[in-house]
């Protein structure tokens, strides 16, 4: 045999902790261009990434097959994301090597939702009673592992953070309206922490982000608690 071809491999992209869609096939052909069957071709994922390929190897060897081509086995993608290099060589003879270019996304979310339609309410100066949660999916999917933001916003309009209105507290218990470096769980759930409220009454918004694109604009109401006014009391009778 002379030398290496690809065979007709599709565009190699995955999300980090995915199993790749698509596979590399490499064909051995002749000088002329005739396949070549029966030869090892070793594929060899390099350079420094945690993707390997299905059972965790690093190294694959496929015996070609009548038309000359190998396919290597699936790719798993790591949680390193970036271009990862798999070389595809000739086992036993010196014939150049091919190189094939993966490249491994970070993971993401298409679509945001609350677990619960409980409302958020609060009385100034108090704490909401219910905390809350979403589920992030992609494709419908449980979107795992996924980077978030939680920020309590200025308006629909304007997405920096709010100077008052409803807020966070941090390790130390002072006011935080932005989280970042959240993430959501194997079932993709994320539960943000428990939310006060200062003495601003009004509506505000909550916006959750995440890797992907997906965003969920949440309501919160901070209003002083209804006093029932005494009930008229019954006219004497005549």
């Amino acid at each position: 045999m002379d030398h290496l071809e690809d065979a007709g491999t599709a565009k190699l992209t995955a999300m980090a902790g995915d199993t790749f869609g698509k596979r590399i096939s490499t064909r051995a052909e002749t000088k002329a261009g005739k396949a070549v069957a029966k030869v090892r071709i070793r594929f060899t994922i390099i350079g420094a990434t945690d993707t390997t390929f299905t059972g965790g190897e690093s190294v694959a060897t496929v015996a070609t097959n009548s038309s000359g081509v190998a396919v290597a086995p699936a790719l798993q993608a790591g949680e390193k994301t970036g271009k990862v290099t798999v070389r595809a060589t000739v086992v036993g003879r010196t014939v150049p090597g091919l190189d094939y270019t993966a490249t491994v996304t970070e993971r993401a979310a298409d679509k945001l939702a609350r677990t619960s339609d409980a409302a958020l309410t609060c009385t100034p100066g108090g704490e909401f009673a219910n905390q809350v949660e979403v589920k992030a999916t992609y494709q419908g999917a449980v979107a795992d592992g996924v980077a978030a933001t939680a920020t309590l916003i200025k308006s629909a309009d304007d997405p920096t953070a709010n100077d008052k209105g409803p807020y966070f507290k941090d390790a130390d218990g002072k006011a935080v309206r932005t989280l970042t470096g959240l993430k959501t769980d194997a079932e993709g759930l994320l539960k943000l922490p428990k939310l006060y409220a200062d003495d601003t009454t009004g509506t505000f918004l909550l916006r959750v982000t995440t890797a992907g694109g997906a965003t969920l604009t949440v309501e919160l109401t901070v209003a002083a608690a209804e006093t029932s006014s005494p009930s008229p009391s019954a006219s004497p009778s005549a």
